[in-house]
């Protein structure tokens, strides 16, 4: 029992490592992830490799094809332009109820999401967007908005959907400072009108700041290698 619980703790470690790395953009989309590189980097048997990535594939980052393997989550124009549909009918509703239900601690939380992300740089150390740490933050803000109800299969899938829209965003996006400013300001007037529980203002403005993000992110060409891979 304890070997293998000590298997899913190694795989849990495992998989949550490779996540970091697709989102921090070391794995590009479409890298075909094979078990002796990974086995390697990793230094676990090819049995925890695999149940690492069948978690990452219910995670929705991770593509599994028969006979060809895993592969990190493609990144397409018309994969992008679906997944914004589906995060602008449901994440808006999300923060409404989330608002709505949202107490003390919530409220807290989101105030430290939102004091994070404002202290993280959105440029890495070579001046491109966007940096890792700030993808994180910017996650964290996102779930903090939508956590107020406490339900455990909403956060399920704000998480899933903030993966993939950082893999998109940071192989498709073209950000600016205009942008980044632009960015900025929407985050903070969603946190206003969430912390001073006006549901219906921050239901609004989340569908509007989804709508702008897919305008920044279809406004640059798709990695072609990443996306054809």
């Amino acid at each position: 029992m304890a070997e293998a619980k000590s298997a899913g703790s190694r795989a849990d470690a495992v998989s949550m490592a490779i996540r970091e790395d697709i989102l921090a953009g070391r794995l590009e989309p479409g890298t075909r992830l094979t078990f002796p590189a990974l086995s390697a980097k990793h230094g676990v048997s090819v049995g925890v490799l695999r149940e690492s990535l069948a978690r990452l594939v219910d995670r929705g980052i991770v593509k599994s094809q028969p006979n060809l393997g895993f592969r990190v989550l493609p990144a397409s124009a018309d994969s992008l332009a679906d997944l914004e549909k589906v995060r602008v009918l449901v994440e808006p509703l999300f923060v409404r109820q989330s608002v709505l239900e949202g107490a003390l601690q919530w409220e807290t939380d989101l105030v430290a999401a939102r004091h994070r992300l404002d202290r993280t740089p959105f440029l890495d150390a070579e001046g491109r967007p966007s940096n890792p740490d700030w993808c994180a933050a910017h996650t964290a803000f996102h779930i903090a908005l939508t956590s107020g109800t406490g339900s455990a299969r909403i956060l399920e899938i704000m998480e899933r959907m903030r993966d993939e829209t950082t893999i998109h965003h940071r192989w498709n996006a073209t950000y600016d400072s205009a942008a980044e400013a632009r960015m900025t300001a929407e985050h903070h007037e969603l946190a206003e009108a969430a912390l001073a529980h006006d549901a219906e203002r921050a239901e609004r403005l989340m569908r509007e700041h989804i709508e702008s993000a897919l305008r920044d992110a279809t406004g640059g060409p798709l990695n072609s290698a990443a996306a054809s891979a």
